[in-house]
Order: structure tokens, then sequence, then C-alpha cells
């Protein structure tokens, strides 16, 4: 009631208040204000992933907002408002809305459900071979670039790309690790074993461009740069060109989607095309498609956003481009050392609770 988010307790977590205490708790009025963005554009329907993220994202990582209240809808308890960093306060051609409204997020593919089953209420289990040969470990791995990208060659080739990323079969499993959650039709995994050369990737391409001189760039949609976000230089694709001198880019490594100025984006040198694009996008399995709650989608990012799993492929769609594939898995936190807690169960079990309470 006081931050706004969902979270699922064990029942022996809970308290009760303590009468004598009870009167001063009341007293003070529940603190989180439910908002919505004034004037997006009309007939949206449910937001696309790379709107919902890219809002989170920006939301999220800026310490404080300035906010202008438009109008208050009473019966839902919804502000709907204008948002601003507090540099941009009040600009309303520099507000949060404003820039989603000008970005392309919107006219991005819907999630798209694949055609898998789900297998009913029991889990698929696994074995306790495998589940000890998943367990996740600390070792570091060696590099896996075989030129140092410290003095990479000069001719830049823009249609060159990475090596396709290796998926597995269906009903194989992987350590992964969930770098961004949307929902549970709508997320991102990165294979668990390339984390390393993915950090060392980030290391050289931070001390290349640091040094790199600044040229100006032709900027095409749907080719690959790199392009620097707050202090990190990332491998992305442009998906927009807006008006303001701004980019829509789509980070192919951590699947999210950002906003950056054109003069913050670089030809991507071939010494950093060597290692796969790292970011998958994914459904989970074992439950049906849907257009997910607030509640749920919260709960689902609760369980699995910024932790390593273990993903066990159900199905794959391929794509001509790599960063366009999208799989079905089921995803089991085996951190327990005798308890595999597979996601599929807790977010339908979840998903029965919410309809209870409606």
């Amino acid at each position: 009631m006081d931050t706004g988010t969902v979270a699922t307790v064990k029942v022996s977590e809970l308290r009760e208040i303590p009468p004598q205490f009870l009167r001063e708790v009341i007293a003070i009025p529940p603190q989180a204000l439910k908002c919505c963005l004034a004037d997006l554009p009309p007939n949206t329907g449910m937001w696309t992933p790379d709107a919902v993220l890219w809002l989170r994202d920006t939301v999220m990582n800026c310490p404080e907002f300035s906010m202008k209240v438009v109008k208050q809808d009473g019966s839902k308890g919804i502000a709907h408002v204008y948002m601003f960093a507090p540099e941009n306060f009040p600009d309303m051609d520099h507000s949060i809305n404003q820039q989603i409204k000008n970005a392309d997020l919107w006219r991005h593919q819907k999630d798209v459900f694949l055609s898998v089953t789900p297998s009913g209420t029991s889990s698929p289990k696994v074995t306790s071979d495998a589940v000890s040969a998943l367990r996740l470990t600390s070792g570091r791995l060696e590099k896996s670039f075989s030129d140092s990208p410290r003095e990479p060659s000069s001719a830049v080739s823009m249609t060159d790309m990475p090596p396709p990323l290796p998926l597995l079969k269906t009903g194989e499993l992987m350590d992964v690790y969930v770098p961004v959650a949307c929902h549970p039709g709508h997320f991102i995994i990165q294979p668990w074993k390339e984390l390393h050369n993915l950090e060392a990737l980030m290391e050289e391409m931070l001390l290349y461009y640091s040094r790199a001189e600044e040229k100006p760039v032709n900027i095409e949609k749907n080719k690959l740069y790199a392009a620097k976000i707050e202090n990190q230089w990332y491998r992305v694709v442009i998906k927009g060109i807006l008006r303001n001198g701004f980019l829509s880019v789509y980070e192919l490594d951590y699947g999210k989607h950002e906003f950056v100025s054109v003069e913050k984006v670089r030809p991507l040198v071939d010494a950093f095309r060597k290692l796969p694009f790292q970011a998958i996008t994914a459904q989970l399995a074992g439950v049906k498609s849907q257009q997910w709650s607030e509640e749920a989608s919260i709960l689902f990012r609760n369980l699995v956003e910024k932790k390593p799993l273990v993903a066990q492929i159900q199905a794959v769609n391929e794509s001509t481009n790599f960063w366009d594939r999208k799989i079905v898995t089921f995803l089991v936190d085996t951190f327990l050392p005798d308890t595999d807690i597979w996601i599929h169960d807790f977010v339908s079990e979840s998903l029965v609770e919410f309809s209870k309470d409606d």
C-alpha cells in the first residue's frame, strides 16, 4: 500500500499489527498513488512490450521525477499525469508522455504466442543428476575473442552480422539469466555460460569508444551500431528515427529499448561482432496466452527478473533477424537445495487467487 508493488510471501512471514500501534498506522494514509500517462495515442489497446519496457527503464533509472496532474479519476483511483525529468519541468514537449508519443514503439509487433499446448497441472521433472549438472557456478569463463578489440580493423561493415546464438532443441535444459521481464508472454533470457564473455565485451567496447575519434555516422533503420547509453556502450539495432534528433534503439544483448541522441551512436566495428547477440525473447510455457493483468505481470517480474534460472525449451520460432527469434520455455528456480520451483505453476496458482479477488 506504500510502494505499490505486488509480492508473494509465506503465511509464516505475516504478522498482526499490535492493537496499541493500530491507531498510529491507520492515521498515516497509504503512500502509493496509481497513475497513468495523460494524452497518449488513442486506441493503442494492450501496450506492446517495447513500450512497456521503455517506460519502465526510463522511469526506474531516473532517481526523481516532477509531475503535473491533469485529471483525477475518482472511480478508479487513478491520476492522469505528465511526467518530467527534473531538468525538463514544465516543458511539455520534453515530457515522458511526449517522448513515448513520438516513438514508434506502438507500431511494433505485439506478443507472439506460439502454438504450444500447456502440459497440464503437473510440472515436468528435472532429474537430480540434471539439476546437479545445471547448478549455476561462479567460476569465471575465459574470454571467447580470438582477436583483442583494442586495435580493431578500420574497415567497418554494416552488413556483417555476428554468428547466430545456438538455441537448444525442444526439451533440453539451459542455465539462463533474466535481465528484463515484461510479463509471462514477453521476457528476455541470456545464456548463463556467456555472461562473463558479455561482460568482457562491454569492457572492451567502453575502452575502445572512449578513445575513438568522433566522426559523423550515417544512420539507417534496422542496421547495427554501437550506442552510448548512460555511461556504457552497447550493441544496438536502430528501430526508429525521431524528429527531435533522437533514435529508438534496441539493445541486442540485454533486450531493452532505449532512446539515444544521434551524437551518441558510432559504427559497430568488426571486432565487436564475434560474440553472438545474447538477448533471446521468450514466452513462458505451461500457461495460457492472454492479456496479462498488472498484478500478474508484477508478480512474474518479482519471480524471475535479475535472477539465474534453468530453462527447459518447449518451442523455437526462428526469424531472419536473430533479434526477432522467440522461444517458449519453462523456467525453474533451483536456488533451494532440494526443491525445484516451476515458475508457471506459481503464476497459474496466483491467477486463480487474483480472479477470486475480482
